[in-house]
């Protein structure tokens, strides 16, 4: 069954699909109109896109992923 086209884009201007090629995230191809497993695309580059959209929901962004404080393990090694 192909996918079928929508009229939602994604931010990337993508658009949304409501199926996914066999092997592909739905939710992904759903969400950001492609994934990990489409051509030319790096798993690292579908983790960017989730972490950039629940970044977006928080009310007290931009922040950052960084520790405020080094852990111990660190503080310990100097």
């Amino acid at each position: 069954m192909a996918s079928t086209p929508s009229t939602e884009t994604a931010p990337n201007g993508r658009p949304l699909e409501h199926t996914a090629p066999p092997g592909h995230s739905l939710i992904a191809h759903q969400i950001h109109g492609w994934c990990a497993a489409c051509p030319d695309v790096e798993l690292w580059e579908e983790l960017h896109a989730w972490r950039q959209r629940e970044r977006a929901t928080v009310v007290d962004g931009p922040f950052t992923d960084r520790a405020p404080v080094p852990s111990r393990e660190v503080a310990a090694h100097g």
